[in-house]
């Protein structure tokens, strides 16, 4: 079963406060030129068991460390694509007191960075419809910030995502305040757009603890999440990844260090 991305604050999934005016808001008819939601196919590509292969597919065959690998440092590294792209085709413009003007132009390319949904403890709010995430690269058509991530929880409007969070992978969506800025509905077309990244995946070895091996997640050099890995049916640890599967084993000179080695296994399409 796939993991659900949820909105949460700090660590708790916690109920958060949108907009004040959000729940007319919600109401209202989405603008005739927004773009549609994602179908449920394509939020649940890839395969529920590889965490992020329904935003990502890999690009090239993974750098794979040889030898012991030691806390803090890379066991693999991959190439990836966003599976879904887009660009900007109107001004999208703040909606929020604190956020006015023009806060991506048009012609901002930009990638599809999850599904988001209301969650209640573990588990998602059944009366709560999923919500994507898109993130944009104003910078390039002549925009003032670098990215721009929207989430679109309203019909009329969409959530700047905070920036202290990694923009190029999307595990929650934790804002300091509780609440959110706003901006107008973006309008995009989806289609294949080249992005001014070439983004990379990376995962680091962290510790081992009890029966559990733990690894950090990394985007583009920033922190993602920890993954926790435990063993598997066959009593094996095997990290799979969108570029392919690896067995993790302890290293026999240093049991507090890993060894890796890949699967006979196609990555992730």
């Amino acid at each position: 079963m796939k993991s659900v991305r949820a909105l949460v604050v700090g660590a708790a999934a916690t109920t958060i406060s949108f907009a004040p005016s959000g729940t007319a808001l919600a109401k209202d008819q989405a603008p005739p030129n927004a773009p549609p939601p994602l179908t449920y196919a394509e939020r649940n590509a890839g395969s529920p068991d590889v965490p992020f292969s329904d935003v990502i597919t890999a690009t090239s065959a993974p750098v794979v460390a040889q030898g012991a690998v030691h806390a803090g440092e890379p066991l693999l590294s991959v190439a990836y694509a966003y599976r879904y792209t887009a660009v900007i085709t109107e001004e999208v413009k703040g909606f929020s007191f604190t956020v006015g003007g023009v806060q991506a132009p048009v012609g901002s390319p930009g990638y599809y960075a999850g599904t988001f949904m209301w969650t209640n403890g573990r588990w998602p709010k059944a009366d709560t419809p999923p919500m994507d995430l898109w993130c944009f690269f104003p910078g390039v058509a002549g925009g003032k910030r670098e990215t721009i991530c929207l989430l679109r929880n309203l019909n009329k409007r969409a959530a700047i995502a905070p920036t202290r969070m990694n923009p190029y992978l999307w595990h929650h969506f934790a804002p300091i305040t509780g609440s959110f800025d706003y901006v107008n509905t973006p309008i995009f077309k989806r289609q294949a757009v080249d992005l001014p990244v070439k983004p990379v995946l990376e995962y680091r070895f962290s510790k081992w603890k009890g029966d559990m091996a733990w690894f950090g997640l990394y985007a583009m050099g920033g922190f993602v999440t920890d993954l926790p890995l435990e063993k598997d049916e066959r009593g094996a640890y095997r990290l799979r990844t969108v570029g392919g599967d690896f067995l993790i084993t302890r290293d026999s000179a240093d049991p507090a260090a890993v060894r890796i080695v890949p699967e006979q296994h196609p990555p992730v399409s």
